[in-house]
């Protein structure tokens, strides 16, 4: 027996052309091709709206989102970090507040995520890590070597 490889598309447009055909009906062809009337209904209608283009799968990502930050707003936090490259987001947004309070500005955490965005954070200078503890002393009598603990500055 020989294996016939068929893919996604195919057995959609198979489908297409065997519902428009007309010999069997649309829930036959459902059952036959194992989906529900809801989803043969759906290819049917994208295949005479779009064409065969139409049986690709969309993307299920939103085309806009509701609580996005405005177009506006974004321009002029990009704008002030691009004219002072050392501030962070808490400052830029302290600088922003002060100068137009009648917007509804985003959070610091927002502005920071825009930045990001638009490749504005540069990464953080690494930090000096302690010296390790050296090879301690071998004591050639008890109380010779003796060791200590800094716990930090008295107040």
């Amino acid at each position: 027996m020989v294996w016939r490889e068929t893919d996604i598309m195919d057995e959609r447009l198979r489908f297409v052309v065997e519902c428009l055909a007309g010999d069997e009906t649309m829930t036959q062809l459902c059952a036959d091709f194992g989906v529900s009337r809801k989803i043969g209904y759906k290819w049917l209608g994208r295949y005479r709206e779009f064409g065969p283009e139409g049986l690709h799968d969309r993307p299920r990502a939103p085309l806009n989102h509701g609580r996005a930050t405005a177009v506006d707003l974004v321009e002029r936090i990009v704008a002030a970090k691009e004219a002072h490259p050392l501030w962070g987001p808490k400052k830029i947004m302290a600088r922003l507040k002060r100068t137009a309070p009648e917007l509804a500005w985003p959070s610091a955490s927002t502005a920071g995520a825009i930045l990001e965005r638009h490749g504005l954070v540069g990464r953080r200078r690494a930090r000096w890590k302690a010296a390790g503890n050296g090879p301690w002393p071998q004591a050639e009598e008890p109380n010779a070597v003796w060791t200590g603990d800094h716990k930090g500055w008295f107040r």
